[in-house]
């Protein structure tokens, strides 16, 4: 094989393509997120046996599953962002075969509001 077959060989799209099941939408951009959130995000990914680094995170205000058609997620937990065409919190959405969950602020996760979350990633992650 000569050193341009190599090359070819070499560098495949499939290799760069990250593919993740989970992404995570957030409201602001990742610099303007405070440890204590990252802390708690982390936190709540080691519960679900995941981690920052088997995610996506993107940074929207409004979003549609549509929007992250590319991506193929097949679970979109959203933090702050809102969801188009939905105002439901703490719920396991299915749209389009893309299951979504909607919470509010890392930040404004009281311990009532971690309660409803946590149930219903229980069932989205352990069904």
């Amino acid at each position: 094989m000569t050193k341009s077959q190599l090359l070819v060989n070499l560098y495949q799209e499939e290799i760069y393509r990250i593919k993740s099941k989970v992404m995570i939408v957030i409201n602001k951009p990742w610099c303007e997120i405070a440890e204590e959130e990252i802390v708690l995000l982390q936190k709540i990914l080691t519960a679900l046996k995941l981690s920052l680094a088997s995610i996506h995170v993107i940074n929207r205000t409004e979003f549609s599953v549509e929007d992250f058609k590319i991506f193929s997620p097949s679970i979109i937990i959203g933090f702050g962002a809102a969801l188009k065409n939905s105002e439901s919190l703490y719920q396991r959405l299915l749209i389009n075969g893309t299951t979504v969950v909607m919470a509010h602020e890392l930040h404004e996760l009281d311990e009532a509001r971690k309660r409803n979350l946590w149930a219903t990633l229980k069932q989205v992650f352990h069904s």
